[in-house]
Formats: structure tokens, C-alpha cells, sequence
């Protein structure tokens, strides 16, 4: 990834270059502007993917540089540098598709947390020798990758590594292909694993040393199966037994009864045999995000599932199936999380 910061502090630049540096996005070069004009020069030089841009700046200002951008560059992603004095110029950024904003002081916390955001949003931008097909199965699989580690599954984390290493086989991908997928496969795990946990883990182990050791396919399996343990070792590290097992009890119980469309906060407590309260807070602390958006987004990847799987099937049928009582609702939110609506992802499908 390629990217161009725009801002006229030069203090704030390279404090914004050093964070880059220091995040879990691979990038492949970095340029700096000091206001919209030379922000121009710039893109039609190096063509960047990604543009961080101040709003408030002389000769020519962040919104007038996004608006020229969107003109003859739809394909740029943006986020913008923003103080909370310009939230209502933000606004109008965000009309012109700015993936997201920063607000200064820019944490490291939060350029990770907007990068991984810019990197999911279409992960088939960033991915040219894969088709589509490929690039839904390495979403979806590192995806749930990040969600078992989340939840110390290293049973379910080895399906999901086999189910990725089993596509690439199946594709012919030759040694070096497989080697430019699996980057990708890592950048893609890394960002959704960072939205979950809020971190990554600095002691971790590299996914490259499985990469650097590995002469098959089996291998490289191992490798990242042994990666993928020490990141679980590091989540169970930060939690107690007993909250670990009653969040362990309502994933369970979520995974019996989502079909059920009386399930809520006070049922899965209830079965666990702990107060609502204690479990929302509970939940959040280990799974990091509420239990209800947990609940949610379960019963849409099964929804997803279920309309990738049976091609008879009636979208209302999936959705009361997988527990929504309000087929509207349904549709929304399964379009503001996956980008499509479900009769879309259907005839994709």
C-alpha cells in the first residue's frame, strides 16, 4: 500500500510517518504534501491508494482536495486529519466517501484501528492475482480466524486455516502465488484480529518465521498453526478462569439457539447463571464488543451461509431461520455489514 499524508505541520507529518511505520499494515512507500495543490502533484506522480489529508490548510484545503480527488480518482481510499472544531467539515468529507477520520491528537491506537477499517472495506482492491472467489474465501476465513482466537478455539482456528490452505491447493496457486496470497491472508487476519482485540500483540510471533521455515503446504499449515497458539496463549493470558467460562457458556449457548428469536442478554445469562449485567460486562472484557453485536453478527454469517449454500432458499425463510422476526431489519443490517444487500450476495452467490 502506498500513501500520501497531507498536512501543513510539518511536526504533524512526520509524526503521522513514524506511526505508519510502526502499524500492521504493510506499506510499500510513504509521501508527504504540505497543502491540496502539492497534495495533486503528488498523486499524479505516484498514484498513492491512500490519502490522509488535514481539512484546514492554505492554498488549497482538505475539502476541496477530496472533492478533486473524487473527480478523477474514485478509486483512492481517504481518511481525514480532523480537530473537533472541524466535526462539521468531516461531515461533508465523509459525503464524498472518505473512509474515515482522525481526530488530533492521531494515536497509534487510532490509525491502526482506521487502516484495518480501510483495509476490510474491499479487500478485493488490494488483492490483484486472486479472483473473487478466492477473495471472499480469504476474508471470510481469516475472519473467523480472528473470531476463534478471540474465543481460544484452537480446534475451530485449524478448520479455518485447512479451509483457506485447501482453496489456495485447489486454485494451483504455484509457490510464489501462494506466498503473495498468504501475505494477504496475513494483512487481512492482522486487521480483523486488531478490531477485536484493540491490539496487536507486540511479543507476538511473526507469521513470517512459518513462511521462512516452511517447504509445503503442510508446513506452512503447522507453522501458522503453532502462530495462531501464541496468539491464543497471549488472549488467555489476559483474562481470569471464570470469566473466560461464562463467555465460553454464552458462545456455546448462542451457537445451539440463534435460530431462537426470544434469545437475549437475559436468557443467555440466565443459562449461564450469572446476572444480565455481569455478563454484558463480562463479555465485553473478553470478546472485546458487546454480546448483542456479538449475537447479531452470528446469526448473519449463518444467514451468509445459508444463502451461499442452498440455492432455493427463500431469503425471508434464512432470515427467520436465523433468528430476525423483522425481515426490513434483517436487510439493513445485513447490508451495513457485508456491503451488499442479501438478494445481492445471493446472486452473487
Amino acid at each position: 500500500m502506498r500513501i500520501l499524508i497531507v498536512d501543513d505541520e510539518t511536526v504533524i507529518r512526520k509524526g503521522v510517518v513514524k506511526l505508519l511505520e510502526n502499524s500492521h499494515i504493510a506499506i510499500s512507500g510513504i509521501d508527504e504534501a504540505r497543502n491540496g495543490e502539492e497534495a495533486l502533484q503528488a498523486i499524479a506522480r505516484s498514484k498513492p491508494d491512500l490519502v490522509l489529508t488535514d481539512i484546514q490548510m492554505n492554498v488549497m484545503d482538505g475539502l476541496d482536495l477530496i472533492e478533486n480527488i473524487r473527480r478523477s480518482h474514485a478509486d483512492i481510499e481517504l481518511i481525514v486529519l480532523t480537530g473537533y472544531a472541524d466535526f462539521h467539515y468531516v461531515q461533508r468529507a465523509l459525503r464524498h466517501q472518505a473512509a474515515d477520520y482522525l481526530l488530533k491528537p492521531i494515536t497509534q491506537e487510532s490509525l491502526n484501528e482506521a487502516l484495518s477499517k480501510t483495509l476490510l472495506k474491499d479487500p478485493s482492491k488490494w488483492i490483484a492475482i486472486m479472483d473473487d472467489a478466492s477473495v471472499r474465501t480469504m476474508s471470510g476465513a481469516a475472519g473467523e480466524l480472528a473470531k476463534s482466537v478471540m474465543a481460544e478455539n484452537r480446534t475451530e482456528a485449524r478448520a479455518q486455516l485447512e479451509k483457506w490452505f485447501r482453496h489456495c491447493r485447489e486454485k494451483g496457486f504455484s509457490w510464489t502465488e501462494l506466498k503473495k496470497a498468504m501475505g494477504h491472508f496475513e494483512l487481512t487476519f492482522r486487521s480483523e484480529l486488531y478490531l477485536l482485540l484493540k491490539e496487536y500483540p507486540k511479543d507476538a510471533p511473526s507469521a513470517a518465521d512459518a513462511r521462512h521455515s516452511a517447504a509445503s503446504y503442510e508446513e506452512w499449515l503447522d507453522g501458522w498453526e503453532r502462530y495462531v497458539g501464541e496468539l491464543i496463549a497471549h488472549v488467555s493470558e489476559r483474562r481470569s478462569p471464570r470469566n473466560k467460562r461464562v463467555v465460553e457458556e454464552a458462545i456455546r449457548y448462542i451457537g445451539a439457539n440463534f435460530g431462537d428469536k426470544e434469545l437475549n442478554l437475559q436468557a443467555i445469562a440466565d443459562h449461564a447463571g450469572v446476572s444480565p449485567a455481569y455478563m454484558s460486562k463480562m463479555f465485553r472484557e473478553v470478546m472485546a464488543r458487546p454480546i448483542t453485536q456479538y449475537l447479531i453478527e452470528f446469526r448473519l454469517e449463518k444467514a451468509k451461509e445459508a444463502l451461499a449454500s442452498r440455492a432455493d432458499a427463500k431469503i425471508a425463510a434464512v432470515a427467520e431461520e436465523c433468528g430476525f422476526n423483522d425481515y426490513p431489519y434483517f436487510s439493513k443490517v445485513f447490508k451495513k455489514h457485508y456491503g451488499v444487500s442479501p438478494l445481492e450476495y445471493k446472486e452473487k452467490n
